[in-house]
Formats: C-alpha cells, sequence, structure tokens
C-alpha cells in the first residue's frame, strides 16, 4: 500500500508540474517560450525560485510597461493624468515614429508621459517619495571624473545573454548587450575617459541570482579599480500586451531608427532596501536624461525613478539602462549606444 501511495504522490507532482508549465505560457504572453518555462520552472523547484524569479525578472516586463500619452505637460512633481495610446506623428529627420503593426511586433515611440521638466519626462513610480526635475538638475552629482585615462567608467551586464531580434538570449557577445556596452564605450573613451567592460556572464546557465553575481563583478572591479566613479548596468528590455503584441521601442535620430533608450534610477523608497544613497544616482540620472532629451529628442524613453535596487548601491554613480527590446534590431540598439555613449560623455564633461 506504501508503494501506490508514492507513486500516486509521484503522479500528481507531475500533473501539477504540467499545469504550472501550461498556466505559465498562457498566462505570461509577455515572455518568450524559453522564459515562459523558465518561469514554470520557479513554481515547481523548492527553496523559493519562484519568488527569486518573480524579482528577478520583473525589471523586464513590468518596471517598464508601455506607456500612454499624457493629455497634458505638466511641470508638477505629481505624474500628469494620461490617456490611452494614440499613434504618434513621423519626422523627417528626428524625433518620434508613427506607430505601426507587423504580425504581432507594434513599433511605436514611448514618451510625453510621467512628469515633464522642459523637454524631458520622468516616470515616477514611488509612493513616498516625490522628484522636483528642476531641482534635481541643481544639485551636484558625486561623480569627478578625470580625461587622463585613469579607469572611471564600469560598463557591466546583470542579465548578459539579453538578445534582439531574430534571437531573444545568446551568449553570443557579438549578438547580445555586450555589444552595446562596446559601443558606449568607443565614445568614451573618444572623448577621453578611461572605460572598464566587463564582460562577465551573469545569467547563464542560471537566470535566478544574477544580480548576486553581478553585484560581486561590482565589487571585484572597484577593487583593482578604485578610481572608478560611474557603474551602467546595461540591458535590453522586453515588453508585451495582453493581446500577444511585442513592443518595439524605436526613435528616429537623423533620419536613422534608433531603439529607445530608458534609464533607471532606484529609490529607497519605504526606507526598507538598505540604499541611503540613492539621491546621488538621481543627480546623475536626471543629467544624462537631460543631455539625451537636448542632444536626441525622442531617443530616451521617460527615466523611470522607481522603488528598486539593483545593485545601484554600490556606488553614488550607479544607473541600470535598457536598451530596445527583445523586437528591436541589432543595428538599432547598436546605433542607441553611439548616441548614449555621446550623450554620457557630454555630461560628465560637465563633471571633470
Amino acid at each position: 500500500m506504501r508503494n501506490w501511495r508514492q507513486y500516486g504522490l509521484m503522479f500528481c507532482s507531475a500533473v501539477l508540474a504540467a499545469v504550472a508549465v501550461f498556466c505559465t505560457a498562457t498566462r505570461l504572453p509577455e515572455l518568450h517560450a524559453g522564459d515562459a518555462a523558465l518561469a514554470a520552472a520557479g513554481f515547481i523547484l523548492p527553496g523559493g525560485a519562484a519568488e527569486a524569479f518573480r524579482t528577478e525578472l520583473s525589471e523586464d516586463v513590468a518596471a517598464s510597461a508601455p506607456e500612454s500619452s499624457s493629455q497634458a505637460p505638466s511641470s508638477s512633481s505629481k505624474p500628469a493624468a494620461s490617456s490611452s495610446s494614440k499613434p504618434v506623428s513621423s519626422s523627417a529627420s528626428s524625433g518620434t515614429v508613427s506607430e505601426t503593426v507587423t504580425g504581432t511586433v507594434r513599433e511605436m515611440s514611448i514618451s510625453n508621459s510621467g512628469i515633464q521638466y522642459e523637454n524631458m519626462w520622468v516616470k515616477n513610480t514611488n509612493q513616498y517619495h516625490d522628484i522636483d526635475i528642476a531641482a534635481e538638475l541643481a544639485k551636484q552629482p558625486a561623480v569627478k571624473m578625470k580625461k587622463d585615462g585613469t579607469k572611471q567608467i564600469l560598463i557591466y551586464h546583470t542579465h548578459t545573454t539579453e538578445a534582439f531580434a531574430g534571437s531573444s538570449r545568446t551568449q553570443d557577445n557579438s549578438q547580445n548587450v555586450v555589444a552595446v556596452g562596446e559601443e558606449i564605450k568607443k565614445q568614451l573613451e573618444a572623448a577621453g575617459f578611461g572605460v572598464v567592460h566587463d564582460t562577465t556572464c551573469h545569467d547563464y546557465p542560471s537566470y535566478n541570482g544574477s544580480y548576486d553575481r553581478s553585484g560581486e563583478t561590482i565589487q571585484r572591479n572597484l577593487e583593482k579599480y578604485p578610481d572608478i566613479q560611474v557603474t551602467l548596468d546595461v540591458h535590453r528590455d522586453a515588453m508585451g500586451t495582453q493581446d500577444g503584441m511585442r513592443i518595439k521601442p524605436t526613435a528616429l535620430i537623423n533620419g536613422k531608427k534608433a531603439a529607445q533608450v530608458m534609464i533607471i534610477s532606484g529609490c529607497d523608497d519605504d526606507g526598507t532596501l538598505g540604499f541611503p544613497n540613492w539621491e546621488y544616482n538621481l543627480r546623475l540620472g536626471v543629467r544624462i536624461q537631460k543631455s539625451l532629451s537636448d542632444l536626441y529628442p525622442g531617443l530616451a524613453r521617460p527615466l523611470s525613478f522607481c522603488p528598486k535596487k539593483y545593485n545601484e548601491h554600490m556606488t553614488k554613480g550607479s544607473l541600470l539602462v535598457e536598451f530596445g527590446t527583445e523586437v528591436n534590431t541589432l543595428e538599432e540598439v547598436k546605433y542607441s549606444g553611439q548616441l548614449f555613449g555621446k550623450a554620457l560623455a557630454e555630461t560628465l564633461e560637465q563633471l571633470t
């Protein structure tokens, strides 16, 4: 009788695992098949793997859902009221693109939502912290830059295998976010700044624990290069709608398509994250956002000011930057890397 009970329990476990995979694949349209399988694994793995999955993957889909257009510009510290998304007009050389649908891909520009200051936007999802953008721009970041080759900028990738149209994840660094990091590095070095691009893979073979591993990479580089002032975690985003459409955030810059860029600056909103110096990251973030908006109108999505940590507690110049989504092309995101690198270099020039 005991053996039959054991067989019965094993059978029930197998059925529950299959149900978990089916439910995940059907209820998470924003994930590719491989990512859906990973999500399902989270539900059946022991030791809180499901919670780890929800925590680490949320940045790819939840922190930056497609935004709706503002009804009117706002310069107050509260988010402006928003309406449903509408097609946006094309520009002959730079700015937004017309919303188009090709198969299951919706190409659009995500802009003009949240809080506005002049030509830049910030989306504040914190509950206890408002933001006065003008006041933040007036504050001095805790970043002192040199142009003598000293290694002061670290580029790394928590989700190193994130890739683009044709392959959502790959270990080929010429095809994933590492290629974007290289474009940023080239522009910074051309401007005279010293850069470390650490291409350590943190999300393969295990996705869970990626941020712990990238934190170790940051610490190792801080010890090796104690003059590091700025750390950039370069990612790509992933966005979808409930009807199965994939979102392709795109801008037209100098007549050429570029994947839109989103800066993420975290906040210890309720004081529980152990993240006391988040304001310094925000000061740097809004300055880069302003440079992007001035130099390349339409390239930047609203800066995400959110109650997250993402290893940004490790320096006073730490930011996470998303380049496009899994349906933007490699050419589009590499072009965005070039443009972002130039805007970042201009921002850091002011801090030398």
